[in-house]
């Protein structure tokens, strides 16, 4: 699947023009989580041997998201606020970390795929009448 998005993609397509998060050394790995975590929202996409330009756009910026964690994480190692003047530091809990990263996955899974029908799982709920 990871063969379907090329760092080539990325930089055109997904960028236009604006600087890079991933390097292309880094872009397999990321994009590879990517794809896994998209594949959750819409299980479809595993059936298909081409990707839409919209699921591949979604998992550019899915990977873009991973990396930047992963980013913040070894440079700050957990701490989310610093103060100077009568030190102190306040740490982020690796869940709550992680509950922040799946909360803004979500919006870009719905922001690039809502209203495509891949994110359609085949469960229709009964209507009931009330008279």
């Amino acid at each position: 699947m990871t063969e379907h998005i090329k760092y080539v993609f990325y930089k055109t397509e997904y960028l236009i023009g604006r600087k890079a998060v991933i390097d292309e050394a880094s872009f397999a790995f990321y994009i590879r989580q990517a794809l896994k975590i998209l594949m959750r929202y819409a299980p479809s996409l595993s059936n298909t041997s081409e990707l839409p330009e919209s699921a591949m756009l979604c998992a550019c910026e899915i990977a873009e998201v991973i990396c930047k964690n992963d980013e913040a994480e070894r440079k700050h190692g957990g701490i989310s606020s610093e103060s100077v003047g009568g030190w102190s530091q306040s740490y982020e809990s690796s869940d709550t970390a992680m509950q922040n990263e799946q909360k803004k996955i979500k919006g870009i899974v719905y922001k690039w795929l809502s209203g495509t029908g891949l994110l359609y799982r085949g469960v229709k709920r009964k209507r009931r009448c009330v008279l």
